[in-house]
């Protein structure tokens, strides 16, 4: 596995050492969280000798549009093609031959003091960073926290918002200081909408149910690939509220995210789910999932980029 300080980043402009990216103490975005984030996941292939990038383009869209959100210029100043081009060249100037979390991370660059959005400039950055399983594949146990969701019309959850990922740590860390693996994180009317910071599903009696975009989650492109997969595997879907209580009651529940990959879920609040072990679906959706990111399936090539 490689180390993150003996790679390539893409920093003001050119691709840099590591070490040589680095921003003031008085930056806008370390003062405020006013920058926005993408996470994108390179899935070594040892039998092709390949790496792939997942969704790269999809992974541009939401960047666009959350520049857009904080008012800044990354959606006009970089075209896909120099997106990608970025990427391709910090990996492959890094020599990255396994697994690789590639981070993308637009930010209010100022050196300014002052709460706003507008007037401002603002720049972007790449780095990499080695990622294995962010949380066990083979099934978590979670509790409900007594932390509440944001609100989209306080700090919008459908773009990777910095500054909003408090909300989250604050969660995450209640989950992990009681024994638990993973938080499961409630709207201020009490639905279930995410984990800290994973997209989530219930089954009941075959079908999947997931919170739709109006219930305060991430527009997640690892969700949105869980119900393309879905879709055409014949497994029936719905998008509505789940109450806190009807997870008790689900056969199964799992979280999906570029981190967490696709992640079984066996005990919600000392209760199991199901029987208490993965279920057959979200080991399936598993399985093709893994397959699918590191080129195993023809059907799905073109989500992939290829960097060698």
């Amino acid at each position: 596995m490689f180390k993150t300080e003996e790679t390539y980043t893409y920093f003001q402009g050119k691709i840099v050492p590591f070490h040589e990216a680095k921003v003031s103490v008085m930056c806008h975005a370390f003062n405020y969280g006013t920058g926005f984030f993408g996470g994108i996941r390179g899935n070594w292939n040892e039998e092709e000798q390949q790496l792939y990038i997942f969704r790269l383009e999809q992974h541009y869209k939401r960047l666009s549009s959350s520049s857009r959100l904080l008012l800044m210029k990354f959606h006009e100043k970089v075209s896909f093609e120099m997106f990608e081009n970025v990427i391709l060249d910090v990996v492959k100037k890094s020599n990255i031959k396994s697994d690789v979390y590639i981070r993308p991370l637009v930010y209010k660059s100022s050196d300014i003091v002052g709460v706003r959005l507008n007037d401002l400039e603002d720049d972007w950055t790449v780095y990499l960073a080695p990622l294995g399983d962010y949380v066990p594949l083979t099934g978590i146990r979670c509790c409900s926290s007594s932390w509440r969701r944001i609100s989209d019309n306080a700090i919008s959850a459908r773009g990777k918002i910095t500054g909003s990922y408090a909300n989250s740590a604050f969660s995450k860390s209640e989950a992990l200081m009681h024994g638990f693996d993973e938080a499961i994180v409630l709207d201020q009317n009490g639905f279930v909408v995410e984990g800290s910071a994973e997209n989530l599903f219930i089954v009941r009696e075959g079908t999947i149910i997931t919170p739709n975009f109006s219930s305060d989650i991430l527009e997640g492109i690892t969700r949105k690939t869980i119900l393309q997969l879905a879709q055409d595997h014949g497994i029936p879907i719905v998008e509505r509220s789940i109450g806190r209580t009807e997870i008790y009651y689900a056969d199964e529940l799992f979280l999906c995210g570029t981190g967490a990959k696709v992640c079984p879920v066996i005990e919600v609040d000392y209760r199991k789910i199901g029987d208490g072990t993965p279920g057959p679906i979200a080991t399936r959706l598993q399985k093709l999932y893994f397959d699918t990111v590191k080129g195993k399936i023809p059907q799905y090539k073109n989500w992939l980029t290829p960097v060698y």
